[in-house]
């Protein structure tokens, strides 16, 4: 997100405040830390009774650390705040940053024990099964004396400390919050100039769409002459990783058929009155899936969807070299990011469809994806090996990113780097790039640690968003009534489901398979390699002997402990 230099008058109050180190309290007040050439800044923190080591002792414990960053991101040494907070909590950070290929070596490293104190954005649940003895229980070190964030976050959203405990009890990986989130992740958009240029509305249906879809690919919806370069539609399908492992994939569109998606809903596994189910074998994802195998041998959808990865993607909803859009209806986080500076204007957000092929309108409770748990949580931000030789200062250290001002930076970046002004004891306002070529999205992801950071943003925190936010909020609203049908039965937040380490790979093994099966199919009947009918009773079978009954099974069985069945 953003960063600001924010100059401060510090006050004896202020610097009583300092010596609290990063402990919390109901309000937040600016402390002194050292910048780069001894240059006194503006360095957050709490008033509390956090420890500061430094302070108190005057020793510094060096510790090692890896973390795991967007591809985007600039270097962590080159944040001042994260500088400033190792100073808070008396510690040295050695960092390691690794920006690709983690999951390729992370098993490697872990069965080898080679890893470092403290680990960022790296772990997963399973991993503290399959590596048991690797990572360190931080249950014993987390109390309101010496981690007052942390301890603050588990009382005052107890799902967090749900998600971040295992079935033993114990804790190895925390959590992030940041309540600040919309309620679902992505948006259908459609250009609005293209529209009146073709003379028809946002679609409304099923029928609708293709009719739009038609006209764009039929006339020269972008107004330059050439009727040919025109994309109707486009997704992401994941290249490489699924069909339904990319959050703008078509696939969202199967809450038009009354599929309830929850937090993500990238694995075809869906609620409903309580009962877990695999949307891949309903009978109303083969009527999806046949509606998109339509729009693709029509030539409504970008023949080369399902092999392009993100940023081929990405770079055509942004134009040509000549400013001109080229899609007509494409999924997106938020506009700004999508389209870029200069076409985001064009594009509006499309309403939950009604599915109508073969069928009235309202024959199915349309849905949108609910993504608001899955936006504003997420696990296994950070954990100490068990190898840490001080475990209470790699706690203490962990604690202050959870303070309240550290938690907002870490999200959109510094004050002391600029992208952030603190605006009163809990309020705080994002700005704009340093680079005004970049957009607020990107540079988020380049300047900070952005949604991998560890974090504790409460909901009584008062940020003023940067444009790319204040976008995503306000577009988002025209999914508010259908995401607000969806009742505890009918939600799924696989987040909270926890497993026996024998599950977990049973299911890894198992889903495995499954993804093959699925993976290989929806292409052959997209592009019309094999016929869906024809094909569909075989699909089935050989989706269930690859063992779906038995995740099932599984799954099912954590929902119920998850609703206290």
């Amino acid at each position: 997100m953003k960063k600001k230099v924010l100059a401060l008058v510090l006050s004896a109050a202020m610097l009583a405040g300092l010596l609290a180190g990063c402990g919390s309290s109901s309000s937040t007040g600016g402390t002194a830390g050292t910048g780069t050439g001894g240059t006194e800044t503006a360095a957050p923190a709490a008033e509390g009774n956090g420890s500061d080591a430094s302070a108190s002792t005057g020793e510094v414990v060096k510790l090692k650390a890896l973390i795991i960053s967007h591809s985007l991101t600039k270097d962590i040494t080159e944040m001042k705040w994260v500088s400033e907070i190792e100073e808070k909590a008396g510690v040295e950070i050695e960092w390691e940053q690794i920006r690709a290929d983690w999951e390729t070596v992370k098993s490697t490293r872990f069965a080898a024990g080679d890893i470092p104190d403290l680990l960022f954005n790296a772990t997963a649940d399973s991993d503290y099964t399959k590596y048991a003895g690797l990572f360190t229980d931080l249950t014993p070190y987390i109390s309101a004396e010496t981690t007052p964030n942390i301890t603050a976050m588990f009382e005052e959203e107890p799902d967090t400390k749900t998600l971040a405990t295992t079935m033993e009890g114990k804790i190895f990986g925390l959590p992030k919050f940041q309540g600040k989130w919309p309620s679902t992740n992505t948006v259908m958009f459609i250009n609005q100039e293209w529209l009146t240029n073709v003379g028809k509305e946002v679609p409304t249906t099923f029928t609708e769409l293709k009719d739009v879809l038609k006209a764009f690919k039929e006339q020269d919806a972008n107004g330059n002459g050439d009727p040919d370069d025109e994309i109707p539609m486009d997704f992401n399908a994941g290249a490489n990783n699924g069909w339904f492992n990319s959050a703008y994939s078509m696939t969202n569109l199967v809450g038009s058929l009354g599929i309830q998606l929850t937090n993500w809903g990238t694995d075809a596994y869906f609620a409903e009155d309580g009962q877990i189910k695999c949307y891949a074998v309903d009978e109303r994802y083969k009527l999806f899936i046949k509606y998109v195998a339509d729009l693709y041998a029509n030539g409504l959808i970008n023949t080369n969807a399902i092999s392009n990865d993100y940023s081929a993607f990405q770079s055509l909803s942004r134009g040509n070299e000549n400013g001109e859009a080229l899609v007509g209806c494409v999924f997106g986080w938020e506009e700004t990011d999508k389209f870029g500076p200069n076409l985001y204007s064009q594009y509006v957000p499309v309403p939950a469809l009604d599915y109508d092929i073969d069928c009235e309108p309202g024959t199915y409770d349309t849905r949108w994806r609910d993504d608001y748990t899955g936006l504003n949580m997420s696990g296994n931000r950070v954990c100490v090996s068990a190898n840490c030789k001080d475990v209470e200062a790699a706690v203490r250290f962990i604690d202050c990113f959870y303070d309240p001002a550290v938690s907002v930076q870490g999200l959109f970046g510094g004050i002391s780097d600029g992208c952030v002004e603190q605006t009163g004891d809990n309020s705080f306002k994002v700005l704009d790039p340093l680079d005004p070529d970049t957009d607020p999205g990107t540079w988020k992801w380049t300047s900070t640690m952005a949604d991998n950071a560890p974090m504790y943003i409460r909901r009584s925190t008062e940020i003023e968003m940067a444009q790319d936010m204040t976008f995503a909020l306000e577009e988002r609203k025209v999914y508010d009534d259908v995401i607000a049908k969806a009742s505890e039965s009918d939600t799924y937040p696989q987040m909270f489901m926890k497993y026996s380490e024998e599950d977990q790979n049973t299911m890894a093994l198992t889903q495995a398979n499954i993804n093959n099966i699925i993976d290989n199919y929806w292409s052959l009947w997209m592009t019309g390699e094999s016929d869906i009918d024809a094909d569909w009773d075989s699909y089935v079978k050989s989706v269930n002997d690859a063992g779906l009954p038995q995740i099932l099974e599984i799954r099912q069985k954590a929902f119920d402990t998850y609703l206290g069945k």
